[in-house]
């Protein structure tokens, strides 16, 4: 080695590599030092050459992770270390620099590069998630979970719920139910997570991605800023499929009643436990309406519009138990809105439609809105998470990581076939 080239088949018996490993100490002022960072040695091209360097570097490999330990969690020995922060130098030292890093101040005339480097990846860390999501069908539901996992993780900051609606994406190919030359991020991750949940209810019925979907949604909510009309439009979309889907089930369970007083021999499907799921559901996507209109409703009048258009379908739900009290505040928006259009005459446009809504959010009194506890939602771990995440996790690196070699045999955090 040493100035000179070294070749795979020669780094076994490598006098440096062994010296490097070995249990004595060496001096900084060692020659050894300039000889061993010298040397020059080809980089792995190639999965095969890689299998070929671990088998040939492997006992210099486990000397060095006994090294390794004692860098970044302190030696075990007889002697016990002075204190907390000398027992695992190199973890410790790291952890520190982030939060200082994290932690400085980021003023207009003091800017926090770290900060600020951070917050603008909102862009390059979400869409790719959000593309997960829209090819749902194509993927496992580990991969699916994970990704929901992340946005609703992401939804609990209130930062973040503001800021996305402030990015400005163009011309998203991989969405293809609708052209959309221009959206914003947030309107772009509404549609996304809507469009999951009614693949979610024609497909497999999981409750758990319906639950963190609503999460997600419910936490958006209060922040939503200036809706695209197409993401305005699903949102009231998903309310008519869920009312749809809640008038069949209970048509249903009205039918299985008659059935149940007619025949006392034949079992009949429990519609009733059928029928609180899907209004469960349906109280969800209400009061993640209300919390828009009442935080955020001069924000957004293609939500207004879309309601509007689709009042119809809230007027069941006015005097149903279950929704009466979350519908006083949906229920006066419309009421308000109808009749300021009623006044302005038939035949109107789209853009004379909207531009009396704007002038209307001026005029209702907000102190006839009633007020609801904040919707907010956090994820929360079952125990024991890392038997979940840590052999997913590698599963993904594994393959993944076409260009390295990992040896099967050596694997046992999770099955081959797991993906």
């Amino acid at each position: 080695m040493g100035s000179n080239s070294s070749r795979i088949g020669d780094l076994p018996k490598n006098e440096y590599l062994k010296k490097l490993s070995a249990t004595e100490s060496i001096s900084e002022n060692d020659p050894f030092w300039n000889q061993l960072l010298s040397f020059s040695f080809p980089a792995p091209t190639s999965s095969t050459e890689l299998k070929l360097l671990e088998e040939a570097t492997i006992s210099v490999c486990r000397s060095l992770a006994g090294l390794w330990t004692v860098f970044t969690l302190g030696g075990v020995g007889s002697k016990a270390a002075a204190s907390p922060e000398l027992s695992s130098p190199l973890a410790n030292q790291s952890l520190l620099l982030l939060l200082v890093l994290a932690n400085l101040t980021d003023a207009s005339d003091a800017p926090n590069p770290y900060r600020q480097a951070i917050m603008s990846f909102k862009n390059t860390q979400v869409l790719p998630i959000l593309e997960i999501l829209y090819h749902v069908e194509e993927r496992n539901s580990h991969h699916v979970y994970m990704a929901l996992i992340i946005l609703l993780i992401l939804t609990e900051d209130d930062g973040f719920n503001r800021s996305i609606h402030e990015v400005i994406l163009k011309n998203i190919t991989w969405y293809s139910e609708r052209v959309l030359t221009e959206i914003s991020l947030g309107s772009l991750l509404i549609l996304v997570v809507i469009r999951t949940i009614q693949y979610n209810m024609t497909r497999t019925r999981d409750k758990y991605l319906h639950t963190n979907c609503l999460a997600a949604l419910a936490n958006m909510s209060a922040q939503f800023r200036s809706l695209h009309q197409y993401a305005a439009q699903r949102i009231i979309s998903l309310f008519s499929l869920l009312s749809k889907k809640h008038n069949k089930v209970l048509e249903q369970a009205t039918q299985s009643l008659r059935g149940s007083l007619s025949s006392n021999d034949v079992p009949l499907p429990d519609y009733a436990q059928d029928l609180n799921v899907i209004e469960e559901v349906i109280r969800m996507m209400l009061e993640i309406i209300n919390s828009c209109l009442t935080n955020s409703l001069h924000h957004n009048p293609n939500l207004v519009y879309a309601l509007l258009y689709k009042r119809d379908l809230f007027e069941q739900f006015r005097t149903h138990p279950s929704f009466q009290d979350i519908m006083q505040n949906i229920d006066l928006v419309i009421s308000f809105f109808s009749s300021r259009l009623l006044q302005a005459g038939a035949e109107l446009s789209v853009e004379r439609v909207l531009e009396i809504i704007k002038q209307g959010v001026v005029a209702l009194p907000k102190d006839r809105l009633k007020k609801f506890p904040e919707l907010k939602f956090k994820y929360v771990e079952e125990e024991q998470p890392e038997e979940f995440f840590i052999p997913y996790v590698w599963s993904l690196v594994y393959n993944s990581a076409v260009g390295l070699y990992w040896n099967p045999q050596d694997i046992q955090l999770f099955t081959m076939d797991s993906d």
